[in-house]
């Protein structure tokens, strides 16, 4: 076991040295699964429907965290991809199979393609080696600005839900407003712009000290999470989004963070080269099958 994730890490390392969290796996023996060449382990979520987890995510999702090594890194994933469809049990619609794998290491990946698996998001990595000045129009949120924020967050929710990971809950409304009470405005970084008087774009960043979650998939540091960003349709196309970055970007530098992480759909045809833009590149991409 060890000497297959060992030379996964080194495959991946040479790929990606940004690539973090590759050269171990969970001691959890009742959940390993072996094939030649690969090893993984296998784990079932099953979400509250009414938390806040559950409208950025299927409510019941396989997940399997695999390492692969020799010759042919495809026929090793398809392998353990084979070995774990196999060993599934009590499955039907509303279950999703989740591969989160290095976006640099290629060779495997065909593996998941041809078993029906798509690459659905992505998460993103830039380095932050400027404290730019502050953005005119842009200012930090307020207590004042909750109801628009959750506005704001409840339309990003209702845009992602199209490419078929997030969904739309009775919950949703309900829990995006005690996130961004209880979490957002006193413990992360928040800003919010404006465009003919009401608030129309916000960014939501969490600082290093809230981002250790995330943190461990990068060979580098601080880095701090940025989970939202987001403007009205009706005034996109303004550079609303830019100067909300380059504001959170700047914050970040100047409070000692290196790195920027987020997430974003792939089939969103805004956001994916909206960030491509600002500097991101894929770290890890989630590959997913929903099962019908």
């Amino acid at each position: 076991m060890m000497d297959v994730i060992r030379s996964h890490s080194a495959r991946v390392r040479a790929a990606d040295p940004l690539a973090g969290d590759q050269d171990e796996l969970p001691d959890w023996p009742e959940r390993t699964i072996r094939a030649h060449g690969g090893v993984g382990v296998v784990t079932v979520d099953q979400i509250d429907p009414g938390s806040v987890r559950a409208s950025w995510s299927p409510l019941i999702v396989h997940r399997l965290q695999a390492r692969v090594s020799g010759p042919d890194p495809e026929a090793a994933l398809g392998a353990l991809v084979d070995r774990w469809l196999a060993g599934l049990r009590g499955t039907g619609p509303g279950h999703s199979l989740t591969v989160s794998w290095p976006s640099r290491d290629t060779a495997p990946v065909r593996a998941l393609a041809t078993r029906g698996f798509g690459p659905i998001s992505v998460t993103a990595v830039r380095p932050l080696r400027q404290r730019s000045a502050p953005v005119p129009g842009v200012r930090p949120a307020t207590a004042g600005d909750l109801d628009a924020l959750v506005k704001l967050y409840e339309g990003l929710v209702a845009y992602d839900a199209q490419f078929g990971w997030v969904a739309v809950r009775p919950s949703t409304p309900a829990r995006l407003r005690e996130l961004v009470a209880g979490e957002v405005l006193p413990l992360e970084w928040c800003w919010v712009a404006e465009a003919g008087g009401r608030v129309a774009g916000c960014l939501i960043m969490q600082p290093p000290e809230r981002s250790g979650w995330i943190a461990r998939s990068l060979n580098a540091g601080p880095a701090a999470y940025l989970s939202v960003m987001y403007v009205d349709p009706s005034v996109r196309g303004r550079g609303m989004g830019t100067a909300l970055t380059e504001t959170a970007h700047g914050h970040a530098a100047a409070s000692g963070a290196a790195w920027s992480v987020l997430h974003h759909a792939l089939p969103n045809p805004l956001s994916t080269p909206f960030w491509a833009r600002r500097g991101y590149r894929p770290l890890l991409t989630q590959w997913v099958r929903h099962l019908q």
